[in-house]
């Protein structure tokens, strides 16, 4: 795609901090500007007097929430613009010394420069995979905090008396019968978002179709994948999610073992996780290739990574059929 200039973002929660190289990759200019919708029109009244902005790509690193203003202006006014992970960003741009704003965005800048050519470009998710994002976001926050609640209590009776620790139990346990309500009512709205949205509903039925997946995994692999579309292949999301083993080998001297990488989205791997139990429960065909596998001496964990792998594949073959899952074991 022909760009006539790169604009290099980096976002914080007050500030942006804009960089712009030309076609040639020679720095224009950079200045700051608040983060705010004023901010992003004064920004773009600054482009206009030093390039020309007919065609430019804007490039940001993923900051989260804090980003989130920025792209819904930049799709408002149908400007194009790519969102990137900041580690890929680091890792492409070399050995750096320092660190600020103002340098950040130059790299950014830089990056999509380079990478004009292969650069994939980014659109925000509907507005109810948006607000199913926020409420597992929110969900995931209030789990993190009954388990906290949970284990200190626990901890606590080890090294206290028994009034303190009687005492610390029984307030524990108010706050975790709360957070159990609110964590109720977070799943009642997932639900309910999912099914006003014909489309979400529709990749909703497909993917529980699947044994071993329910509200939790169906919902976060809808959000994931921008409802399914984000990755072409579940082979690629599983890459994305930690799941896909890797060789580590070179030459005649490095011969490590095959195994899967520590980047990777680990809440999502996680969740899958989660639904493994359920699938070799309540799926003969998996719980035949678990005890299988287990029996030909292979350790459990490879064979607990092969089935997740396996929900996957199923999970976007449904979706991509467009027809419920169909259990191979009852045709036998």
């Amino acid at each position: 795609m022909d760009f006539t200039s790169f604009v290099g973002i980096d976002v914080s929660k007050m500030t942006i901090d804009v960089s712009v190289v030309d076609l040639d990759g020679k720095h224009l200019g950079n200045k700051q500007f608040s983060n705010t919708k004023q901010g992003f029109k004064e920004m773009i009244k600054w482009l206009s007097q030093i390039t020309n902005i007919d065609n430019p790509l804007f490039c940001l690193e993923h900051t989260g929430v804090y980003c989130l203003p920025i792209c819904i202006f930049l799709e408002g006014n149908k400007l194009q613009y790519s969102l990137q992970p900041g580690l890929q960003i680091k890792r492409s741009m070399g050995i750096q010394r320092g660190k600020n704003d103002k340098a950040d965005a130059m790299i950014i800048a830089k990056f999509a420069f380079l990478n004009r050519s292969d650069i994939r470009l980014y659109q925000l998710p509907s507005e109810s995979i948006l607000k199913l994002k926020n409420l597992l976001s929110y969900r995931d926050r209030l789990v993190r905090s009954k388990v906290a609640m949970k284990t200190s209590s626990k901890e606590l009776k080890a090294f206290s008396t028994k009034d303190l620790h009687d005492l610390v139990c029984i307030d524990s346990k108010k706050h975790i019968e709360q957070i159990n309500r609110s964590i109720t009512k977070i799943d009642k709205a997932l639900k309910e978002i999912i099914t006003e949205d014909t489309e979400l509903n529709r990749l909703f039925n497909l993917a529980t179709s699947v044994k071993g997946v329910g509200l939790q995994i169906a919902t976060q692999l809808i959000v994931s994948t921008h409802g399914f579309t984000k990755f072409k292949t579940w082979r690629k999301y599983s890459c994305y999610c930690g799941l896909a083993p890797f060789e580590y080998r070179s030459g005649s001297s490095i011969r490590g073992k095959t195994k899967v990488s520590h980047l990777g989205n680990k809440k999502i791997k996680a969740v899958i996780g989660n639904g493994i139990a359920s699938a070799i429960q309540h799926d003969p065909e998996i719980a035949s290739y678990y005890n299988r596998k287990l029996k030909e001496g292979k350790h459990k964990m490879v064979v607990l990574n092969a089935i997740k792998n396996k929900l996957l594949s199923r999970v976007f073959a449904v979706v991509n059929r467009g027809s419920s899952f169909v259990p191979l074991y009852q045709h036998l």
